[in-house]
């Protein structure tokens, strides 16, 4: 139930002006304060390895941007006009770059790289690269996450069994997501 008017308390601050991460550790910031679980249970219950895993992938995905070579493959794609400002090219790169390390640090390469990108094309980045992280078990970290937890419990999840099902979900969410981005008016093919 906490949980719950937590999420709840979160999602309201969430449209209101205050920044994002500042009403995320409010609402943090109270759960810690409950008297019903101790804060170091909560804190205890932290997978840290996860939390450096990802603050490892972004940190990476940071230090790629830095490189040059990302300006000098955009500067390339540009060159050919590829850049992904069209479902054509948008819907390929979010399933490439979904499985190079995960599906949300290459979707924020992107956007860093190309801060003038459309709010159809923002949308449509989101969309499909959420969905693109679902065709293969190592396309998203969720994915990974639930194997990892599914093995503890005694199901094994394998790379093949996932594949069986991801591949034609991803394909078909991917075609519908498409289909409604151009058919909106969101985002041109």
């Amino acid at each position: 139930m906490r949980g719950a008017v937590a999420v709840l308390a979160l999602i309201v601050l969430f449209l209101t002006h205050l920044p994002r991460e500042l009403s995320a550790l409010a609402v943090i910031g109270l759960l810690l304060l409950s008297r019903r679980m101790s804060s170091r249970d909560m804190i205890g219950a932290v997978d840290w390895h996860l939390l450096l895993l990802f603050t490892c992938l972004f940190g990476v995905t940071a230090a790629f941007a830095k490189t040059g070579i990302a300006q000098d493959g955009l500067q390339w794609l540009d060159a050919h006009c590829l850049l992904p400002e069209r479902l054509s090219v948008l819907a390929p790169l979010a399933l490439a770059s979904s499985h190079t390390i995960g599906n949300v640090p290459p979707a924020i390469l992107i956007i860093k790289l190309i801060p003038h990108l459309s709010e159809g094309a923002l949308a449509a980045l989101a969309l499909l690269s959420t969905f693109a992280g679902n065709f293969l078990l190592t396309g998203s970290m969720c994915n990974i996450i639930v194997a990892e937890r599914a093995k503890t419990a005694g199901a094994h999840l394998s790379f093949t069994d996932f594949a069986r099902s991801g591949v034609p979900m991803t394909l078909a969410s991917i075609a519908i997501a498409v289909a409604w981005l151009w058919l909106a008016g969101l985002v041109p093919i």
